[in-house]
């Protein structure tokens, strides 16, 4: 599968055929990502959905409000690739919180 992620108005490409959640992916690359809870409750990982789909096996998604998810939000420390993905994560800071 191939994901295109936009951090920081920066592209990064990445091929994966591990079955991991997205978080996982981005940090295996190295990549600034934000994380916390890596649970879903939390919201810090969330970023916005461009195409493509994603699945939280079974998982809740008690981080997101019903307008975030309606506006494209996921959270990446449970969600799945389903298919490539294209993302963005626009927040203005995207250092490690703890």
């Amino acid at each position: 599968m191939r994901i295109s992620l936009t951090l920081q108005q920066q592209a990064h490409e990445l091929e994966t055929e591990v079955d991991q959640p997205l978080l996982a992916l981005f940090k295996m690359a190295g990549l600034p990502v934000r994380e916390a809870c890596r649970n879903g409750n939390c919201g810090v990982c969330r970023c916005r959905l461009v195409s493509g789909e994603v699945d939280y096996r079974s998982r809740k998604v008690y981080g997101l409000r019903e307008e975030e998810i309606s506006e494209g939000f996921i959270l990446t420390c449970i969600a799945h690739a389903v298919t490539d993905l294209e993302l963005d994560t626009f927040l203005p800071q995207l250092s490690r919180i703890r």
